[in-house]
């Protein structure tokens, strides 16, 4: 498929109930198109997906007919195992070219360094116009369990696509039908809910009339005991995984993460998982650069998020919470890190760079960074205490000398033994505390 994957437009692999990044679309097609046009050269495709056998395309797009052109395909076996896929297009662009504050390039090389965080096994190689290679590499070398795929569960359904399932199916009955085609509806919750929604559990699928399956459809939104949607349709990072990968990028002083249970939102399963890092000198630094001290970074389906950030569901959830009952005021540097993974993302708009403000998403964000910021909380007390101890102990270092000499006037000790009793005490009183 690797052909009609990225010269077929409208050629996809979205059509499983479960998380992936999948084909679907007009964002390669789009890159391989104005490559030609601008170009008029081929794109290079090589993939290996079993560690053995690798495949070299050489691909230009058919636009009148909508099909790939194949000019070479090649096959060789690796002596090293390796999996992967390199993609080379030739284009017209301007790398140096400013958006905002930034070019084109860095850009570039923030969406790839941002992927590694969301997909920290990969390892990505990006040589860029000047011939400058940047290596960006995983920082875990765990692979991350994949999503299975699953049944439509009854809440995320619309009438159009229950047509097209009972065209296709070979049941009979519709509570056969519903047992056999819905996650998580076993026999006797089919039974439940045709008798709840007023109909015949031994009605022949084929017989429905198309009111009749408006009205089923409504039924399932409208019926709240069905079990909500199964979470193995979805891959998270891991929290693991996310911190290790924070750490390695951002080295900050302090970072924590977590993964939230998986939840739905009518009928399509999603989960939430959120990292905050604190200080250290990247992230002080492009904080001060940004003129922001609470940087988001966000993330879909392990994809980063770059623009748009005003008007995402993320940035109302950051600005929502009272950060200073997390002793976190407006200079104090903090990375926020957001990934929403599902098997539908609710993007707002079609350019795919704003989450919408779904209810059950936004709830789980915000549960998800009050998670972390309680333990920065914890963090920053400690340190602010720590501080505060030494102070103390530094104050009474400068006086000790003269504290000491008074009482050797009286008592006729050693000075020494007796400046090394009393810093003795001092330091173990401030431990205890």
């Amino acid at each position: 498929y690797v052909p009609q994957a990225f010269c077929t437009v409208l050629f996809g692999s979205k059509f499983e109930l479960k998380q992936q990044r999948g084909l679907f679309g007009l964002g390669v097609k789009m890159a391989v198109l104005y490559g030609q046009i601008t170009t008029y050269k081929p794109i290079e495709v090589t993939t290996c997906y079993d560690g053995q056998t690798e495949y070299k395309f050489v691909l230009q797009m058919d636009l009148k007919n909508n099909r790939p052109v194949v000019l070479s395909t090649k096959t060789r076996k690796l002596r090293k195992p390796r999996t992967g896929t390199t993609v080379t297009i030739y284009l017209v662009g301007d790398y140096d070219r400013r958006l905002g504050s930034r070019s084109t390039g860095e850009l570039i090389r923030e969406y790839l360094k941002l992927t590694t965080i969301a997909n920290p096994h990969a390892t990505i190689v990006f040589s860029d116009p000047y011939n400058n290679v940047y290596k960006f590499e995983r920082s875990v070398d765990k692979l991350p369990p994949p999503p299975k795929e699953t049944a439509p569960h009854p809440h995320g359904v619309d009438a159009e696509m229950l047509k097209r399932m009972i065209e296709s199916s070979r049941n009979t009955t519709l509570q056969v039908f519903l047992s056999k085609n819905f996650d998580r509806v076993g026999p006797k919750k089919a039974l439940d809910f045709l008798k709840w929604a007023g109909f015949d559990p031994n009605r022949d699928i084929k017989e429905l009339t198309n009111d009749e399956i408006v009205k089923l459809v409504n039924a399932f939104k409208a019926y709240d005991k069905f079990l909500p949607p199964s979470p193995n349709v979805l891959s998270p990072i891991g929290a693991e995984e996310l911190k290790t990968a924070i750490t390695k990028l951002f080295n900050p002083e302090f970072v924590e993460t977590v993964t939230r249970p998986p939840r739905s939102y009518s009928g399509y399963p999603f989960q939430v998982e959120a990292g905050i890092a604190y200080g250290g000198p990247i992230i002080e630094g492009m904080c001060k650069e940004e003129g922001n001290f609470r940087l988001l970074f966000r993330f879909a389906n392990k994809i980063p998020l770059l623009f748009d950030e005003r008007g995402d569901v993320c940035r109302k959830v950051v600005e929502s919470i009272n950060w200073r009952q997390y002793r976190v005021d407006d200079t104090t540097p903090i990375a926020i890190f957001i990934h929403v993974c599902s098997t539908r993302i609710p993007y707002k708009t079609a350019g795919k760079e704003m989450i919408a403000d779904v209810e059950e998403i936004e709830e789980e964000i915000k549960l998800a960074l009050m998670d972390c910021a309680r333990d920065l909380r914890r963090y920053i007390y400690r340190k602010m205490k720590a501080i505060k101890e030494q102070e103390r102990l530094n104050l009474f270092k400068a006086y000790i000398t003269e504290i000491a000499d008074d009482i050797v006037r009286v008592i006729n000790e050693d000075k020494q033994k007796l400046m090394d009793l009393m810093w003795k005490v001092v330091t173990k009183r401030g431990k205890s505390k």
